[in-house]
């Protein structure tokens, strides 16, 4: 099995074409730069680990326009729900609930009763701030 480490895989990111504009301007935020890395590592790592196939991106965040917001919330979409979600269990957890934040992001009130609330049901739940702390956390996680 091709694996590589988290240091390598890093370096791999920054070297991809596309995260800047021709003219070095960033892409994306920080932390939707966050999600799309944590994202890729879930996607490279499903083989080892195939619960991780499992593993889902909430896009409950961002910027949108009034009528699209207020069409998603009539669709469901609730304040608070964690960017990263593995709703089954492995060993004494019953599920993954990770929350991505860029260096100076702030969890909301919302974000943490969502948080609080996993707790009690036996989740493991991370607010994560880099590619490293998500590969721990998930890592924690499958190890049971």
């Amino acid at each position: 099995m091709n694996t590589i480490s988290v240091t390598e895989y890093q370096e791999l990111l920054r070297t991809k074409a596309g995260r800047r504009t021709p003219r070095g301007r960033r892409r994306t935020s920080e932390e939707e730069e966050l999600q799309r890395d944590c994202a890729a590592w879930v996607a490279l790592n499903t083989r080892r680990y195939p619960i991780l196939e499992w593993m889902i991106h909430v896009p409950n965040g961002g910027k949108r326009p009034r009528g699209e917001a207020g069409k998603l919330k009539s669709l469901g979409v609730k304040k608070g729900v964690v960017d990263f979600l593995l709703p089954f269990g492995n060993g004494g957890w019953r599920g993954l609930d990770i929350e991505l934040k860029s260096a100076t992001g702030r969890v909301t009130k919302e974000q943490k009763r969502w948080i609080e609330r996993a707790d009690e049901d036996r989740h493991y739940t991370a607010v994560c701030r880099s590619l490293d702390a998500f590969v721990d956390a998930v890592q924690v996680f499958l190890r049971g």
